[in-house]
């Protein structure tokens, strides 16, 4: 079994989004729209989201939930694991 180190970067429909942050570098921005609600956290150390670069910075680290529907380009591992929780399909 390959090393993981998961992290919670948000929840959708009440399941927790854990990203593997093993693996985030490189990482490639993918695209996705949302299939439900996503509560989204900055946790401490983790990249900014390629959706929200150029955001004003105080909006980057705090908790926001991001309407389903929206299409969002997050980082590969992100992306990933919305898709398997079924809360985004790939734009």
């Amino acid at each position: 079994m390959s090393e993981q180190r998961l992290l919670q970067t948000g929840t959708a429909n009440s399941t927790p989004i854990m990203v593997d942050v093993l693996y985030l570098s490189p990482a490639v921005p993918v695209k996705v729209t949302l299939t439900a609600d996503y509560a989204a956290t900055r946790p401490p150390g983790y990249p900014s989201r390629p959706s929200l670069t150029g955001v004003d910075a105080a909006d980057l680290d705090i908790a926001k939930t991001i309407p389903s529907g929206t299409i969002l380009t997050l980082l590969k591992p992100e992306a990933d694991a919305l898709v398997g929780a079924g809360a985004a399909s790939y734009a």
